[in-house]
């Protein structure tokens, strides 16, 4: 509501609510002009049950609002100020708890399907199955053997005349079962990958523990000049057909 100063007419913006179905005395804080304010016609007012009593000719007078008690439109405003303040602090705080704890719920919706759906995951998206690896979760992928071959490297020595190429890596177990060692198949090729020479070898275990590790090294003499790359593979061992016997 606008207040009005009937000293100054200085125009002030208050909440309706800080007056008072009564009325208030306020104080002009430009001029120190002192009034009672009463709310506008339009606010609600209170409506109390009629009560039947004898008709008084005289009507008691206003009580006196004490000087000390008058407050100013200053003061009123920043209360009301106050007030609103507040209500929207403890609005967007209760947004704020909303928020995280949808997200939270989102989180958790994302994790919990990330888990229990994973081998759906891996097939619709096979790059994926070497994050689930990393955090040595079990997944269903093409790799039969669940083996694979890292840090493959070759080294040259030259011994009495004779050049000497050894093959060194690791044969890492990806899956959380333990798995037996197929023998492994070394392959020499040519700058345009062609195949030039190959032999296979054992890694000299025969098991490989889950998220486990087995280094092999296989050497031979004299490669072949044109040699100029090595591969490495494991070879899949046949399955054994059964015969009926009748």
């Amino acid at each position: 509501m606008i207040l009005t100063c009937p000293s100054c007419s200085t125009r002030y913006s208050i909440d309706s609510a800080s007056v008072g179905a009564e009325g208030r005395m306020v104080k002009c804080a430009k001029c120190g002009e002192k009034w009672r304010e009463f709310p506008p016609e339009d606010s609600p007012k209170q409506i109390a049950e009629p009560v039947v009593e004898p008709v008084v000719d005289t009507t008691p007078a206003p009580a006196e609002v004490p000087e000390g008690a008058a407050m100013s439109i200053e003061e009123m405003s920043r209360a009301a100020k106050k007030r609103t303040d507040k209500k929207l602090r403890t609005q967007k705080k209760k947004r704020s708890w909303f928020g995280w704890l949808l997200f939270l719920i989102i989180l958790g919706g994302i994790g919990a399907g990330a888990f229990y759906g994973r081998n759906y995951l891996v097939q619709i998206w096979p790059a994926t199955a070497k994050l689930y690896q990393m955090v040595k979760l079990d997944v269903k992928t093409a790799n039969t053997l669940g083996l694979e071959i890292k840090n493959l490297t070759t080294k040259s020595v030259l011994e009495n005349g004779v050049v000497r190429l050894t093959v060194t890596g690791n044969i890492v177990n990806v899956t959380g079962h333990q798995q037996p060692i197929p023998r492994l198949a070394i392959q020499l090729v040519d700058s345009k990958g062609l195949h030039v020479y190959s032999w296979s070898t054992s890694s000299g275990a025969e098991n490989v523990e889950p998220w486990g590790s087995v280094a092999f090294s296989s050497s031979m003499n004299q490669p072949p000049e044109d040699a100029k790359h090595v591969k490495a593979h494991l070879i899949a061992p046949k399955k054994t057909e059964k015969k009926e016997l009748h």
